[in-house]
C-alpha cells in the first residue's frame, strides 16, 4: 500500500515542485545565520501543503512532525533539530521508519550521498537525510529541502521495502 502512495507522491511531488520553482522566489523569507526555528520550518511545510506540528525532542529542541497528503492518505515524518542555540538551530534531519528489507541497505547507501538508511531496534528500516541551515537558509531552501526528502522516501521504499 505505502509503494502505490508514494510512487503516487513522486509525480505529485515533481508537479508542486516545479510550480513552486517559479512561484517561492517572490514569496522567500530569508532566516538569519545561526540556523532555523522549528516554527519556521513547520511555516514553510504548510506553504506546500504539507501539515507540519511543532513540538520538543528529549532534549528540549524541536522537533516537527510533518506528513504530506497523497489522494487520502497522509504520510507522515519528523524532522529533527540540532546544534540548537538561542532558538535557532544549525542543522535539521528528516527521518521516515518502515517496514523493510534490511538485506538492501548496503547497495541503497552506496548510491546515496546525503542520505542513509539504517536497521534499528524493532528491525524497522530508518530513512534520514540531513540539511545544513547555520549559514543562513530561506523558506525555498527549506521548500525544497522537504521535496527532496520526499523524493529519497520514494526511492527508499521502492528499494528497500
Amino acid at each position: 500500500m505505502i509503494k502505490s502512495v508514494l510512487f503516487t507522491a513522486v509525480a505529485a511531488t515533481f508537479a508542486v515542485a516545479a510550480t513552486f520553482a517559479f512561484a517561492t522566489p517572490l514569496l522567500a523569507k530569508d532566516y538569519p545565520n545561526g540556523g532555523v526555528t522549528g516554527n519556521e520550518v513547520a511555516a514553510d511545510l504548510r506553504g506546500i501543503d504539507q501539515t507540519a506540528e511543532v513540538g520538543k525532542d528529549s532534549a528540549g529542541d524541536p522537533l516537527v512532525t510533518a506528513a504530506f497528503k497523497v489522494g487520502d492518505t497522509s504520510i507522515d515524518y519528523k524532522i529533527f533539530f540540532y546544534g540548537c542555540k538561542d532558538g535557532r538551530c544549525s542543522s535539521i534531519q528528516y527521518h521516515v521508519a518502515f517496514d523493510g528489507d534490511p538485506s538492501k541497505l548496503a547497495e541503497w547507501n552506496k548510491g546515496n550521498r546525503f542520505a542513509r538508511a539504517y536497521v534499528g531496534d524493532k528491525k524497522t528500516i530508518h530513512l534520514e537525510y540531513d540539511v545544513d541551515v547555520e549559514k543562513g537558509a530561506n523558506t525555498v531552501a527549506i521548500q525544497n529541502s522537504a521535496q527532496r526528502f520526499i523524493a529519497v522516501m520514494v526511492q527508499g521504499v521502492k528499494v528497500l521495502g
